[in-house]
């Protein structure tokens, strides 16, 4: 995985490196198992001080999505998508048929209920679970654009009160799987979402000139950060861009001046017309097709 870091930036380098590896593991740009670059090499690298990679990196320990390996280094964990390995789940299935033949229950009588089950319960509808609200408006535009139908929304800490409802399919990003997943009741699955690839999205676009002016537009501040973030590394001068919220009154200020706008789902909105825009959608395409395809069962 290619890592930009910005020594001008307002966001930390620590932080940058946190961010970068997060997005990287959730688009699979960083694979389960893949040896990340050791803390010396990243330093020299980049020309920062060795502790602050390696404070990053025990950020990500501390998320559940890496881990330090003795005498090795340290190596994207194994086990982050352990529930969708398919040796994983055939020993879910073996337990759960000894445990029903256990019971006195006949093959035929478990086929027969399983067969009812699938038939009778699909997802009417689905939850998206996300705390950060401004993330959550964007990703409810993109699911809904993806699937065509309505979908709702819920902070994580009111959760619990919706998860009685057998009807619907509990959908979350990728960073939220160890989170959600100590919450959920038996029986209850959760599609966590891949996030899109930064570096598959840029390849192929032309990069823009040095004296043209870049807009950034979104609500949620992470966007802004992130977007800069990669502009910045891209050695784009800072005082070719501007970041924009259309929270502020005055928002549409400059951007008559700028030669390209990236802009979130949401945001696009504004540009329906505008040939300028360049849309970042936060979700991968294969996680998009995923929930396309239940919706259609």
């Amino acid at each position: 995985m290619k890592l930009w870091l910005s020594k001008n930036s307002e966001v930390s380098v620590s932080e940058q490196l946190v961010e970068q590896i997060t997005l990287g593991i959730a688009s699979h740009d960083l694979k389960i198992g893949e040896k990340l670059p050791s803390t010396s090499e990243i330093a020299r690298r980049f020309q920062i001080h060795q502790n602050t990679v390696i404070a990053a990196y025990r950020r990500l320990a501390a998320h559940g999505l890496v881990e330090f390996k003795k005498g090795s280094g340290v190596y994207v964990r194994n086990d982050i998508i352990k529930a969708d390995d398919a040796k994983g789940l055939g020993q879910i299935v073996d337990r759960f048929l000894k445990e029903a033949s256990g019971s006195g229950h006949s093959l035929a009588e478990i086929e027969q209920h399983l067969q009812a089950r699938f038939t009778v319960k699909k997802p009417i509808r689905f939850l998206l679970v996300e705390s950060d609200i401004e993330l959550q408006k964007i990703l409810l535009v993109e699911i809904e654009s993806a699937t065509g139908c309505i979908v709702n929304g819920i902070s994580f800490e009111d959760f619990s009160v919706e998860t009685d409802d057998d009807n619907l399919q509990i959908i979350a990003m990728f960073d939220k799987k160890e989170k959600i997943g100590n919450v959920l009741s038996p029986g209850r699955n959760c599609i966590f979402l891949q996030a899109n690839s930064v570096p598959a999205s840029l390849s192929g676009r032309p990069r823009p000139l040095n004296s043209d002016l870049i807009a950034v537009v979104s609500s949620w501040k992470r966007f802004l950060a992130l977007a800069k973030l990669f502009l910045l590394a891209a050695k784009i001068d800072a005082d070719a861009i501007i970041t924009r919220s259309p929270h502020s009154s005055d928002w549409r200020n400059g951007l008559d001046s700028a030669s390209l706008i990236i802009c979130d789902s949401l945001t696009a909105k504004y540009f329906l017309d505008d040939d300028r825009t360049r849309l970042f959608p936060l979700i991968a395409d294969a996680s998009l097709a995923e929930l396309h395809s239940i919706n259609r069962r």
